[in-house]
């Protein structure tokens, strides 16, 4: 009787490895990209519910340390409960101490808005101005209308989001939903998230245990970094920004620097929106000297943001370089628009961990084997699986 020779290991060469590793990358991506359009689509049916679902996990990643300190010396719903009184008291305290000043300021801006265009206008229509004279008219008549134009883009985007404010203030269940829903399913979040995280990984297989355990605290990293970071950086950012403009006597420098303060939860966006309106108003109250002091003193605060705050707080937790933050920032607003910009950074946060954990498996790859008998190899190739 013949013997059967034993199988023999047929090895990929390196130019092999390299195109199935990148086939894998390439079909990873792909299947992330068809599962965000989803996710994207079915949030875009659900938007309402949405926007409850995302403020809650949001609140939920903002709230926990503060309640997972607490919950080492106390019972849980204490936690929360001491947690949220907080927050009422310093939402108290912020609307008894800035909302005042802020409407003021805010009144204030509007009815000189049409003195500042009529002083725009005048200055970039005026043939004997330094800066527009080499121009030709038609250029400065073009220059001229800008503002007048810019005016009524921002009072017509601003009466709509004051009418939207409005709409959902009045609204029972906008109310409902900013003042109690998102609390409550935040308490739900925090006393059955390690419950339903658990139930997960006990519907893997065995093998894919650690692996789903290890994205799973990855991502919790990525979002939990991102999320209070940026809460950080816009809180530090709107309080330079502050400080700087009273320091210089800008006019209305705590609107401005709240203002760009809360647009800095989309990363870069609010110290380029403070920037335009602070020196705008100094070059027209003050003159140009004092605008390029106003710019200089923003070109600092940009360059401590991107090279000193963010890094050292967002940046080392989401692990994304400030190129991949400013195109996923750009997708997002071509998707979803503003709510896009301020979902861009988790969400490409969260594909990074995805192929990162892809990588590893793809690169510890054993090489072609031809058995002959299936069953007495499988065990050893699941082993190796699990390793990686």
């Amino acid at each position: 009787m013949p013997t059967v020779p034993e199988p023999r290991l047929v090895p990929r060469s390196r130019g092999e490895r390299r195109v199935t590793y990148l086939l894998k990358v390439l079909a990873l991506i792909v299947l992330a990209a068809v599962i965000l359009s989803a996710i994207l689509d079915f949030i875009g049916r659900i938007s309402s519910v949405a926007v409850i679902v995302i403020g809650a996990v949001f609140f939920t990643y903002i709230i926990y340390p503060a309640v997972r300190r607490l919950n080492t010396r106390m019972p849980l719903i204490w936690a929360i409960l001491l947690v949220y009184a907080a927050i009422v008291a310093l939402a108290a305290l912020a609307i008894a101490t800035v909302v005042p000043p802020l409407y003021d300021q805010a009144q204030t801006l509007v009815r000189s808005t049409p003195a500042l265009v009529r002083s725009a206008q005048i200055f970039l229509a005026d043939p004997n101005n330094p800066v527009v004279a080499r121009l030709p008219p038609s250029g400065r008549a073009y220059l001229a209308s800008v503002p007048p134009q810019l005016a009524g883009l921002a009072q017509r985007y601003a009466g709509d989001a004051a009418a939207r404010a409005v709409t959902i203030a009045v609204s029972v269940v906008g109310l409902l939903a900013t003042v109690i829903v998102i609390p409550v399913i935040s308490v739900y979040l925090m006393f059955e998230a390690p419950g339903l995280i658990a139930a997960f990984e006990r519907a893997l297989p065995a093998q894919a245990r650690p692996k789903a355990a290890s994205i799973i605290h990855d991502l919790d990293h990525a979002f939990g970094g991102f999320i209070r970071g940026q809460l950080l950086v816009g809180a530090v950012i709107g309080t330079c920004i502050t400080v700087a403009l009273l320091i210089l006597h800008v006019k209305y420098a705590l609107l401005i620097g709240v203002a760009a303060g809360l647009l800095d939860v989309i990363p870069y966006v609010g110290a380029i929106v403070g920037f335009v309106p602070s020196v705008t108003l100094a070059f027209l109250n003050d003159g140009w000297q004092h605008a390029v002091i106003v710019a200089i003193v923003f070109a600092l605060i940009f360059q401590l943001e991107g090279h000193f705050i963010a890094p050292r707080i967002v940046s080392e937790s989401v692990g994304l370089s400030p190129l991949m933050v400013i195109v996923a920032i750009l997708i997002g607003a071509d998707l979803l628009g503003v709510a896009g910009m301020f979902l861009a950074v988790p969400i490409a946060a969260a594909l990074r961990v995805l192929v990162l954990q892809a990588l590893p498996a793809a690169r510890s790859e054993a090489p072609i084997s031809v058995p002959k008998n299936p069953t007495k190899t499988a065990q050893p190739a699941q082993r190796s699986r699990t390793v990686s």
